[in-house]
């Protein structure tokens, strides 16, 4: 269940989905008889967190990640979206 943003140094609650920006990952796991299934779990940004930073797969869970880089001209570009938003 969520309740909070999903950024580590946030300690926004979860209220309204108008307030943020919610993202549905699908995620993969194998179980001891190689058998494979899938799940989906839902990552809430707070709308301050979501302006910068991004929900990504990674090591087995979900983490964010800036939404920019910071190109050696001092230029900033948009990182690809790994995952699409959910948006109900």
């Amino acid at each position: 269940m969520l309740s909070k943003c999903l950024n580590p140094t946030c300690s926004k609650p979860f209220r309204y989905l108008h307030d943020g920006r919610l993202y549905q990952l699908e995620i993969s796991s194998s179980d001891q008889v190689s058998k494979f299934s899938s799940r989906r779990e839902f990552f809430w940004l707070c709308g301050e967190c979501c302006a910068k930073f991004t929900v990504v797969f990674k090591n087995g869970e979900g983490s964010i990640q800036p939404r920019f880089l910071e190109l050696p001209s001092g230029d900033t570009a948009e990182h690809a979206e790994e995952e699409m938003p959910f948006f109900g």
